[in-house]
């Protein structure tokens, strides 16, 4: 059951900039910011939901959400308790880097309503959605609409943390 007073925004940007006028979708809820959250709340929500991300490195969480295209994030008041980033051009292809939600919020739907949002924004005709799932985490995407591709590769980054 979704919590309720939950605050949800999609951030999204072309080229690094934000674009308020990029007729990326029409929801009526899109707000384009470029300051969507800041690497120090991100690094508590990484450590809080339990996803594997370089959190004493904010530095770096901070290149992360710059680079981003996209960003949906949910509040409950001020407090980050949901966050979905991804890299896309807005054609052909998104890749879903992150599907982060707060240990306690978790099995609320948020995460489901963080894809559902950027889905909207995107749209599904053209675009097709990607991402590498943690083992705990299969079943959720299979549930959302993911289907398992065993043609994917990946070339391993040297530094993990």
């Amino acid at each position: 059951m979704e919590k309720e007073g939950l605050t949800y925004a999609i951030a999204c940007a072309i080229h690094g900039r934000t674009a308020p006028d990029a007729g990326l979708g029409a929801s009526g809820h899109t707000r384009y910011a470029s300051n969507a959250c800041n690497a120090e709340e991100v690094a508590e929500l990484f450590c809080a939901s339990g996803i594997r991300r370089p959190v004493a490195d904010t530095e770096r969480i901070a290149r992360m959400l710059a680079h981003a295209n996209a960003i949906v994030t949910a509040r409950d008041g001020g407090r980050l308790v949901g966050l979905l980033r991804a890299l896309t051009d807005y054609s052909y292809c998104c890749y879903i880097s992150d599907i982060a939600v707060d240990r306690t919020y978790q099995r609320m739907g948020i995460g489901k309503r963080l894809l559902e949002l950027l889905r909207h924004e995107l749209g599904e005709d053209e675009v097709q959605y990607v991402l590498t799932s943690a083992p705990g985490a299969v079943g959720f995407y299979e549930k959302l609409g993911f289907e398992r591709a065993d043609k994917a590769f990946v070339i391993r980054r040297k530094r993990n943390t």
